[in-house]
């Protein structure tokens, strides 16, 4: 019955981004402490043979002396050895007898008696060793040798906390590496999606891969795609009834203007002005139709104007002259901008968000007030700035302020018109040729508008 509760707790952990990251520090320890342990064993018994057989080279070297050159030859070699190769030895026969008195220490009778694991322990630790040697002659010996501990083993030994440290760096760079990629590269996927949704591209969804990842990061991948597939259908539905509104709209609005001309024929010139306040009051609505259905243009993907070479310079002197003329000379524009400045991309668009800002800033503004429009020109972008000497905006309104419909509390009034919809226009506008538009309050009053456009749009 244990079993049976705890078995579905075991998909459940290995499922979990924290126990993931848990056992992958655990195991990467692990795996450090293995390699180098593993290295250090390897290279240390690889050493261990090297000297092994350098050192059995030489007894072999010095039986064949002993029996090609006699004694005096083989004390000579052993001393010589003792000199070049820090490795002090001497040489027992056969029967364990001393062939030469050379290095010979007090305790060589120790090196006759029968090998047992506390002896061999014992001489190993003094740093003497036995080696059973064979000359050419097939003679039988025993050269014994210490190595000196400031020969040239310690010396390359005392280099191998480096590399194990080197070893143990490497391994947990490439996991560390590894699962970090792991755990980021969803994460970037989704920051670039969230960021795609935030522009308006509602069509975006995350990659199937991060969906079938059993962690966190998957649930939050299927999240977004659930929520994505939501705001979507509401978007779209919301579109969809605004358009189906205004289009419904023009029509019994229509009647109404045939409906009031019929009427004014029959009415005398007295009357009349009753019907021309109805006839304003029709004119704004169809303007607002007008605004709505331009807004859902924008925002609906793949619906753009077609790409064309303009020069911006030309486009905003005729806006500001179009812009003075219909405002009367009531404010003064004053536009500081490069004779000639050539762009790639929607002149319509451009046209379009630069109008509904200047409007905008005439309608909030007292008269013979001033606006500055002013072109900057960087490496990649192109910088529209709009400044008007009007109230400004209040701080918590600045984000909303390119929302549809959305209107300052202070400029709800007949006398001021708008819909609140001028300014959402504009930044559609913008952002479907791949630019941005930001509002602030100047330091000595008005408001400010950012327009950026890159040098080639879309």
């Amino acid at each position: 019955m244990s079993l049976m509760t705890k078995w579905p707790l075991r998909p459940l952990i290995f499922r979990s981004l924290y126990w993931k990251i848990f056992f992958f520090f655990w195991l990467t320890l692990i795996a450090v402490i293995f390699s180098v342990a593993t290295l250090s064993e390897i290279i240390v018994e690889k050493r261990e043979q090297e000297e092994y057989q350098r050192v059995v080279k030489l007894g072999i070297k010095a039986a064949d002396i002993f029996e090609t050159k006699g004694t005096e030859e083989l004390t000579v070699w052993l001393r010589y050895i003792d000199q070049e190769f820090n490795v002090k030895g001497f040489m027992l026969d056969s029967k364990r007898r001393p062939i030469s008195l050379a290095n010979l220490p007090k305790n060589w009778l120790e090196f006759t008696l029968p090998l047992t694991q506390n002896r061999l322990s014992e001489r190993h630790l003094r740093g003497f060793q036995p080696y059973r040697i064979s000359s050419s002659s097939n003679r039988i010996y025993t050269f014994v040798a210490h190595r000196d501990n400031s020969g040239p083993y310690p010396a390359w030994l005392k280099h191998l906390p480096i590399l194990q440290v080197i070893t143990a760096l490497v391994i947990v760079a490439l996991l560390t590496a590894f699962v970090t990629w792991r755990i980021t590269d969803p994460l970037r996927k989704l920051k670039q999606a969230t960021d795609s949704f935030a522009r308006g591209n509602f069509d975006t969804r995350l990659p199937m891969l991060i969906g079938f990842r059993r962690d966190e990061i998957g649930e939050v991948g299927l999240a977004f795609n659930r929520m994505a597939e939501r705001i979507s259908l509401l978007v779209s539905n919301q579109q969809r009834l605004f358009r189906d509104i205004s289009h419904e709209l023009r029509t019994p609005l229509a009647r109404q203007q045939i409906a009031l001309e019929l009427l004014a024929r029959k009415l005398p010139d007295t009357e009349h002005q009753s019907l021309h306040r109805i006839e304003r009051e029709i004119e704004r609505m169809n303007d607002l139709i007008d605004q709505v259905l331009t807004l859902l243009r924008l925002e609906q993907n793949g619906q753009t104007p077609s790409i064309e070479a303009y020069n911006l310079s030309d486009l905003l002197c005729k806006l500001t002259q179009d812009a003075q003329f219909e405002d009367q000379s009531k404010h003064q524009v004053h536009l500081q901008q490069p004779d000639k400045n050539m762009l790639t991309g929607q002149p319509e668009l451009v046209s379009r968000a630069v109008e509904n800002i200047l409007r905008n800033a005439m309608r909030y503004t007292a008269d013979d007030s001033q606006i500055f429009l002013q072109v900057d020109l960087h490496k990649d972008t192109v910088v529209i700035r709009i400044e008007d000497e009007g109230e400004g905006v209040p701080e918590d309104s600045l984000k909303r302020l390119f929302e549809p419909f959305y209107r300052v509390e202070a400029s709800r009034n007949q006398q001021s018109g708008g819909y609140g919809v001028g300014m959402a226009i504009a930044e559609q506008a913008i952002r479907a040729q791949g630019g941005t538009i930001e509002a602030s309050n100047r330091s000595e009053g008005g408001l400010r508008v950012d327009i950026t456009l890159p040098k080639a749009s879309l």
